[in-house]
């Protein structure tokens, strides 16, 4: 299913790209990878400065985020679709681009243990607050700024590479968390110290805030 998404999504995004190239050689289709995970574009030349980028972006894995005496398993799911212009002031191969990620950049939360931990500030037995699910949503949309090197519509070849680093601004993250199958999980004590973890939490993951963008990929122009 995600797949043929990205397949749809690619087709939407190129389809209409193609119409903007006033000759050929100017559109490509563009594989690459990264911290943003997988990737495919269209591009389009405008002309020697400026291009177009469209396409989708796939990331997922697993990370540990370690708050005070908790450990949380962390699924994280970017999947997204950006838009960009880049500028090629010298007319070669160097650009420096601009635009956004838009899509679903969240990263769901779960945590459990054997032993008595501390939520917020007071201490809980695995009876009493069952386990921890929560979820860390990022802004819809996020803006970006990068720079790097493109030879796709460089001399006379059909294919290409791109290089590119920057960052996007995914935003402070909206996060949610609740105890669930406990005997306390509905007490308001505990209620209160989940305020609190969520604060920590949300102290624990500023790092997502401004997410460093590097990718590489090769391409290939009609």
């Amino acid at each position: 299913m995600r797949i043929k998404l990205k397949l749809a999504i690619l087709a939407i995004s190129t389809s209409g790209l193609s119409g903007l190239a006033v000759a050929d050689g100017n559109f490509a289709v563009t594989g690459g990878i990264g911290t943003m995970g997988g990737a495919i574009e269209g591009q389009v030349k405008v002309n020697d400065m400026f291009q177009l980028r469209a396409g989708a972006n796939y990331l997922t894995f697993d990370e540990t985020i370690d708050v005070d005496q908790i450990s949380y398993d962390g699924d994280l799911d970017f999947s997204a679709f950006g838009a960009f212009v880049d500028v090629h002031p010298f007319g070669g191969s160097f650009f420096v681009t601009g635009g956004a990620y838009a899509g679903d950049k969240s990263i769901d939360l779960l945590a459990t243990s054997d032993v008595s931990v501390e939520i917020g500030g007071l201490t809980f037995t695995p009876a009493e607050y069952g386990r921890l699910e929560g979820n860390v949503g990022f802004d819809d949309v996020a803006p970006f700024l990068g720079a790097g090197f493109d030879t796709t519509f460089q001399g006379n070849g059909d294919w290409g590479f791109h290089i590119l680093a920057g960052a996007a601004l995914f935003g402070s993250g909206d996060v949610t968390l609740e105890a669930v199958g406990g005997t306390l999980s509905s007490d308001p004590i505990l209620q209160a110290e989940l305020a609190r973890e969520i604060q920590d939490i949300e102290d624990e993951i500023e790092d997502y805030e401004l997410w460093p963008v590097v990718q590489i990929g090769l391409s290939y122009r009609f």
